[in-house]
Protein backbone atom coordinates (compact mmCIF):
# COMPACT_ATOMS: atom_id res chain seq x y z
CA UNK A 1 0.00 0.00 0.00
CA UNK A 2 1.17 3.11 -0.73
CA UNK A 3 0.02 6.97 0.48
CA UNK A 4 1.05 10.09 -0.24
CA UNK A 5 0.72 13.04 2.37
CA UNK A 6 1.08 16.33 1.44
CA UNK A 7 2.16 18.34 5.18
CA UNK A 8 0.92 22.08 5.45
CA UNK A 9 4.37 23.94 5.50
CA UNK A 10 2.64 27.19 7.15
CA UNK A 11 4.41 27.39 10.92
CA UNK A 12 0.45 26.56 12.55
CA UNK A 13 0.23 23.00 11.53
CA UNK A 14 4.26 22.43 12.51
CA UNK A 15 3.00 21.02 16.09
CA UNK A 16 0.78 18.33 14.19
CA UNK A 17 3.81 16.89 11.73
CA UNK A 18 5.25 14.40 14.62
CA UNK A 19 2.24 13.14 14.41
CA UNK A 20 2.74 11.91 11.11
CA UNK A 21 6.53 11.65 10.76
CA UNK A 22 7.98 7.71 11.23
CA UNK A 23 11.00 5.40 10.50
CA UNK A 24 8.60 3.67 8.29
CA UNK A 25 8.39 6.29 5.99
CA UNK A 26 10.07 8.05 2.61
CA UNK A 27 9.76 11.67 2.19
CA UNK A 28 10.56 14.01 -0.29
CA UNK A 29 11.01 17.42 0.64
CA UNK A 30 9.79 19.23 -2.78
CA UNK A 31 11.29 22.94 -3.53
CA UNK A 32 10.77 25.15 -6.28
CA UNK A 33 13.73 25.72 -8.26
CA UNK A 34 12.96 28.92 -9.58
CA UNK A 35 14.14 30.38 -5.70
CA UNK A 36 17.83 29.20 -6.72
CA UNK A 37 17.80 29.88 -10.13
CA UNK A 38 15.48 32.87 -10.73
CA UNK A 39 14.74 34.53 -7.51
CA UNK A 40 17.13 36.95 -4.75
CA UNK A 41 19.63 35.86 -2.85
CA UNK A 42 17.08 36.12 0.18
CA UNK A 43 15.11 34.27 -1.40
CA UNK A 44 17.45 31.25 -2.06
CA UNK A 45 18.76 31.82 2.16
CA UNK A 46 14.74 31.52 2.63
CA UNK A 47 14.46 28.41 0.75
CA UNK A 48 17.78 26.53 2.23
CA UNK A 49 16.11 27.46 5.61
CA UNK A 50 13.10 25.78 4.80
CA UNK A 51 15.26 22.74 3.59
CA UNK A 52 17.41 22.97 6.43
CA UNK A 53 13.63 23.52 9.12
CA UNK A 54 12.29 20.08 7.17
CA UNK A 55 15.40 17.85 7.03
CA UNK A 56 15.96 18.44 10.71
CA UNK A 57 12.40 17.78 11.78
CA UNK A 58 12.03 14.75 9.75
CA UNK A 59 15.72 13.64 11.19
CA UNK A 60 14.03 14.52 14.51
CA UNK A 61 11.05 12.19 14.34
CA UNK A 62 12.57 9.20 12.48
CA UNK A 63 15.72 8.85 13.91
CA UNK A 64 16.66 5.25 14.85
CA UNK A 65 18.76 4.10 18.02
CA UNK A 66 22.30 3.84 15.17
CA UNK A 67 21.62 7.47 14.47
CA UNK A 68 19.88 6.82 11.12
CA UNK A 69 16.38 8.46 9.80
CA UNK A 70 13.92 7.51 7.34
CA UNK A 71 14.98 7.87 3.67
CA UNK A 72 14.43 11.81 2.48
CA UNK A 73 14.54 12.84 -0.89
CA UNK A 74 15.42 16.36 -2.05
CA UNK A 75 12.61 17.26 -5.23
CA UNK A 76 12.56 20.21 -7.33
CA UNK A 77 9.77 21.38 -8.89
CA UNK A 78 9.22 23.87 -11.67
CA UNK A 79 11.81 22.78 -13.73
CA UNK A 80 9.88 23.56 -17.21
CA UNK A 81 10.67 27.19 -15.75
CA UNK A 82 14.43 26.62 -14.78
CA UNK A 83 15.77 24.99 -17.77
CA UNK A 84 19.38 25.65 -18.09
CA UNK A 85 21.39 22.23 -17.07
CA UNK A 86 24.00 25.30 -15.75
CA UNK A 87 21.17 26.32 -13.59
CA UNK A 88 20.52 22.91 -12.31
CA UNK A 89 24.02 22.07 -11.32
CA UNK A 90 24.25 25.32 -9.81
CA UNK A 91 21.37 24.43 -8.10
CA UNK A 92 22.63 20.80 -6.31
CA UNK A 93 25.95 22.52 -5.91
CA UNK A 94 24.30 24.87 -3.48
CA UNK A 95 22.19 21.84 -2.52
CA UNK A 96 25.29 19.60 -1.63
CA UNK A 97 27.39 22.42 -0.45
CA UNK A 98 24.30 23.22 1.88
CA UNK A 99 23.42 20.06 2.47
CA UNK A 100 25.86 16.60 1.53
CA UNK A 101 27.12 16.44 5.02
CA UNK A 102 23.64 16.06 6.36
CA UNK A 103 23.11 13.21 8.84
CA UNK A 104 19.14 13.47 7.48
CA UNK A 105 20.85 13.03 4.15
CA UNK A 106 21.91 9.87 4.17
CA UNK A 107 19.70 8.61 0.96
CA UNK A 108 20.58 11.26 -1.07
CA UNK A 109 24.31 10.14 -1.23
CA UNK A 110 23.65 7.46 -3.16
CA UNK A 111 20.82 9.31 -5.51
CA UNK A 112 23.13 12.43 -6.28
CA UNK A 113 20.99 13.93 -8.70
CA UNK A 114 18.42 12.33 -11.33
CA UNK A 115 19.45 13.08 -15.01
CA UNK A 116 16.49 12.65 -17.67
CA UNK A 117 17.95 11.06 -20.65
CA UNK A 118 21.93 12.69 -19.79
CA UNK A 119 20.40 16.26 -20.16
CA UNK A 120 20.27 17.49 -16.55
Amino acid sequence: VFEAWDFGGQAIFYTLHHLFLSAMGVYGVLFNMEWFGLGSDETAREALEFIDFWLNSIFLHTQSAGGGCAPILLIGTHKDKVSDPNDHMRIHKILSDRFGRSMALTAWRSIEMYTEGGGG
